[in-house]
Order: C-alpha cells, then structure tokens, then sequence
C-alpha cells in the first residue's frame, strides 16, 4: 500500500504549513500555492504543499531590515545553481557569505551575522546537497547532519569524501536524536529499524540527501534490507512538517524524523533511536578568513543561544567550538 493520497482540504494544508486556514485560502486566491475546486470546495494535492514549500525557500532574494540586519549588513535568500558538471553559473555576489543548509539553526546565525555587519545570502538545502554545493562554491558554509554506517560516526567521512583535498573547518552546533515518528498510540507498535520492514506500515520517506533519509537508508543497508519493499519508501516528502502531518493524518503510518517534528505537529508520537551531530562546515580561503572569525563569535554569543532557548530537543554543549580543521 502506497500513500493514499487523498484531496487536501484547506485545514490541512494549514496543519502542515503551521499557519490558518485563511492563510492557505489567501495563497490560494493570489495563485501562491496550487488549488483545484470540487463545486465549492477548493482542494490541494501533496504535490501542491511540497511545490509552495520549495519556493517558499529558494523563491526570489528578499532582504530584511530591523532585527534582522544592521545598518551595514544585510541578510537575504539565494538559489544557487543546480550541482554537477554542466554550465556553471556565476555567484550572485562577490561580497557576501554564501550559507546553507536546511536546520533552523541556521536562520539564527544568518540573522546573527546580518546584524554583525556582514552580507549574508542564505541557501536552503538539505546535508548532502549542501556539502555538493560547498565543494563546487556555491556556498561558503554548510550545515550538515549525516550519519555513516561504516564508522558508526556523523558528519567527518562525508567531509572528507565529498571534500576532497578542500580546506575546511567544521564547528559544532547540536546534538540531537532521530527516530522514528508514529501515529499517536503507536497503533502498530513499532519500535525498530527492523519493524519498518516486517510490520508493513507505509513509510513517509524524506527526500534523497535529507539527513533522515541518509540515516534510513544507512540502516536498511546494515540490514541487507531492500528498500523497495517497503510501502511508501519510492514516494518523497521534502519536508519534515509535511511528513509529520501525512502521519497525523493516517496517510502514512511511520517516517524517520526528529523530536522537534513529535512537538510541531499533533497527532504524534516519537522513539528516538539514533544519536545525531549537526555541524557547520566553513571553506578555508582568503574571502571567508575573517567572516570564519565572526562566525564562531556567533555561534558562542549570549544573544545566539538565547534565542536556540525555546527550541526542544537539541543539546548545545560545544556550540561554537571547533572540532575538525583541513
């Protein structure tokens, strides 16, 4: 059994975007987020959430004043270029700290540097596809959690292998724990990787190179599992609300995810089994020698972890320090 795929009414949509149903009702009407009508009813597809969240992250640049920049710095969002051999494009600006990566954290520090006085674009990708763009210099630094079976360890085997002969510095963020994301009640009792592949439930799998699905598809392998068995394995969610809220629903019985989403989305429960490591990788060269500098002077800052306060789920011990340098 795949996911079912049942027409989206407004109120879900604002149960996965974490927003009201007027809001939904508003990007509707102006054509921001895809709708169909069934006689006065309007409609959404998963396809259509998915699609608005995507642009929301990598629409157009958008600077912020205020809170979130000084009077000399500034803070907006980038596309970068699609990795991989082909034509390359330019960087958008010569000045600015290119930084990536999908976890709040990073919207913090952006906001963080802007108010430093420094030019900050900011990117939105999830952990390998940022150490790809950080490899082709697309970006300046990634955040990235990503776990390797071989040597049971997060993070430094993909650096080296993915950043081959780069130098780099990598700063701790977080801690925190994946696991597996569940109706309420646990109605199919599980509570191991192996239950994915014998209970039958319908899985809502991230996204390739989501630190999730890294994480599950390192277990399957340990496992010699073949993940095509697995209902709903081959069907993507590229986001962490929209996979808690497919779960919620009954569209889908179990995905790999955080104790944040067991906290954002109701309906929830969650069994940590995985000890994860968010961390930031930073490129080594003369543009980002001094910016480096400021980076980690962020991330060690009062004001930082104040605002990390109200986040659950995270362990800060180390922020700021760094733990590997090429």
């Amino acid at each position: 059994m795949e996911f079912k795929q049942k027409a989206l009414a407004a109120e879900d949509v604002a149960h996965m975007l974490d927003v009201s149903k007027n809001t939904v009702y508003s990007l509707a009407k102006t054509g921001k987020l895809s709708s169909y009508k069934i006689g006065r009813k309007l409609r959404f597809t998963l396809d259509d959430v998915q699609a608005y969240i995507a642009g929301s992250k990598q629409g157009s640049a958008i600077f912020r004043t205020g809170s979130a920049a000084s009077d000399s710095g500034s803070l907006a969002t980038w596309v970068p270029p699609v990795s991989g051999i082909g034509k390359r494009i330019p960087r958008t600006a010569a000045d600015a700290f290119l930084l990536g990566g999908a976890d709040a954290m990073v919207d913090g520090l952006a906001t963080c540097l802007a108010e430093s006085g420094a030019y900050v674009l900011r990117s939105y990708q999830n952990s390998y596809q940022a150490l790809v763009d950080l490899y082709f210099g697309y970006l300046d630094a990634a955040a990235v959690s990503l776990w390797d079976s071989s040597s049971e360890t997060c993070n430094l085997p993909y650096i080296k292998r993915l950043l081959p002969g780069m130098p780099v510095k990598v700063f701790q963020m977080a801690c925190y724990t994946q696991g597996l994301l569940v109706q309420r009640g646990n109605p199919l009792g599980l509570r191991s990787w192996a239950d994915l592949i014998h209970s039958g439930a319908v899985l809502a799998n991230r996204e390739r190179g989501a630190a999730a699905r890294v994480l599950l598809d390192e277990r399957l392998r340990i496992m010699e599992a073949d993940p095509k068995t697995i209902p709903g394995y081959e069907r993507e969610v590229s986001s962490a609300l929209v996979q808690g809220s497919l779960i919620a629903r009954k569209d889908a019985d179990v995905g790999v995810g955080t104790e944040k989403v067991y906290h954002q989305v109701r309906g929830l429960d969650y069994l940590p089994l995985q000890a994860e490591q968010l961390v930031l990788v930073v490129a080594k060269k003369p543009s980002t020698e001094r910016i480096a500098k400021t980076v980690q002077r962020c991330l060690k800052s009062d004001a930082y972890k104040q605002g990390l306060a109200s986040m659950v789920g995270y362990d800060f011990r180390l922020l700021g320090e760094c733990i590997y340098e090429t």
